[in-house]
C-alpha cells in the first residue's frame, strides 16, 4: 500500500507558488529525507501530507485517503515542527501522560528515559524551555507516539551538535524497534545521511529527484586533472560545477553521460572520485556551472 501519493500537487499563497506539480509516491516502512534549502517548499508539502493544508491543485493521498481534516489519517499521523505547542497550564510530565490517551502505541517509559538523558526537567512548562530543549521534547513526543506516519520538520533546530548526533541515532534505533514511515525534513543532509533510505529533493517548489540514497550517490561524480584533458570530455556532458586552478580542473558531471572507462581516464591523468549525498544535492539545486567565485572575477 502507498503510504503517501502526491500527483501534480500545487499550493499557492496569493501570488507565491510554494509547490508546483509535485508528484511522488512513498510506500512501505522507511526513513525518507525531505531535503531542500530554506524556502524550497518542504514545510508546505509536509503540512499538506499531515492534513493541515489543502492543495490548490492536484491531490495528496495518505493511507489511500484525502488527509485534510480526516480523522482516520490524523489518528495515524503526527507532525512535529517548531510550531508545535501545548497548554501553558500543563507540565511536561502531564503532557506526556495525556499523550498516552491519544496514541495507542505511546511509549511513556521511553519518553522518560530520553528526556532524562537530555537533562530536561519534567516539572517545567513547555513554554519555559529553551529553543534546544523544546526541540528535544517535541522530537521525543513524536518518536514515542509511534504513529504509522511520523513527520519531523527540521526536528533538530536549536539543538547542540552533540545532542543532535545522539538523537539521530535515537531516531534510527526507534525505527528499528518499531518500523514505520518517517519523513525528516532538513537542509542539513550531511548530519542524517547515514540513517536515510531514500531522499526526496525539493527545490523552488518542485521535486528534483526522489531516489534511494545509493542511487543518488551514483548520479554525479567529480573529475580532477589537467584542464585541457578535462575540457575535452565536457562538451557532451551535463556539468554542474567547473573550477580551474593553476592549470588543474575539477568538474562535477553527470555520471550517466560519462562514456569512458577509468583506465582511459587514468591515461589522460584524470582521477574520478565519489561525492557525498549532501554534495550531490547541493550541486543538483545549484544553477549548472555556477560558482560564487565567478561573482568576484
Amino acid at each position: 500500500m502507498n503510504v503517501i501519493q502526491c500527483e501534480k500537487l500545487s499550493k499557492k499563497f496569493g501570488r507565491l507558488h510554494a509547490l508546483q506539480d509535485v508528484t511522488c509516491t512513498i510506500n512501505g516502512e522507511k526513513i525518507v529525507g525531505v531535503i531542500g534549502r530554506n524556502g524550497a517548499g518542504k514545510s508546505t508539502l509536509l503540512t499538506i501530507i499531515a492534513g493541515f493544508l489543502k492543495p490548490t491543485n492536484g491531490f495528496c493521498h495518505v493511507f489511500n485517503e484525502n488527509p485534510f481534516n480526516n480523522i482516520q489519517t490524523a489518528a495515524n499521523t503526527i507532525l512535529i515542527d517548531d510550531r508545535l505547542s501545548f497548554s501553558d497550564y500543563l507540565s511536561l510530565e502531564e503532557i506526556l501522560k495525556m499523550g498516552a490517551d491519544y496514541y495507542p502505541n505511546w511509549q511513556s517509559e521511553l519518553a522518560y528515559r530520553l528526556l532524562q538523558y537530555a537533562n530536561i526537567d519534567l516539572s517545567a512548562k513547555h513554554q519555559q524551555l529553551s529553543k534546544g530543549q523544546m526541540a528535544t521534547f517535541n522530537l521525543v513526543y513524536g518518536l514515542v507516539s509511534r504513529c504509522a506516519l511520523t513527520i519531523l520538520d527540521e526536528p533538530m533546530n536549536g539543538m547542540d551538535e552533540a545532542i543532535r548526533t545522539d538523537f539521530y541515532r535515537a531516531i534510527l534505533k526507534e525505527y528499528i524497534a518499531f518500523p514505520r514511515t518517517i519523513l525528516i525534513a532538513s537542509h542539513h543532509l550531511q548530519e542524517m545521511e547515514s540513517i536515510l533510505e531514500e531522499i526526496l529533493l525539493i527545490d523552488e517548489g518542485t521535486v528534483v529527484t526522489h531516489v534511494s540514497v545509493d542511487k543518488l550517490k551514483e548520479q554525479l561524480i567529480a573529475l580532477n586533472g589537467p584542464s585541457e584533458m578535462i575540457e575535452s570530455l565536457l562538451s557532451d556532458i551535463d556539468v554542474y560545477a567547473h573550477q580551474i586552478v593553476a592549470g588543474v580542473s575539477t568538474a562535477i558531471v553527470d555520471a550517466s553521460r560519462l562514456f569512458i572507462t577509468e583506465e582511459m581516464l587514468r591515461t589522460k591523468g584524470i582521477t574520478k572520485s565519489a561525492l557525498t549525498a549532501s554534495e550531490i544535492c547541493r550541486y543538483l539545486t545549484n544553477n549548472k556551472g555556477s560558482d560564487i567565485d565567478a561573482i568576484f572575477d
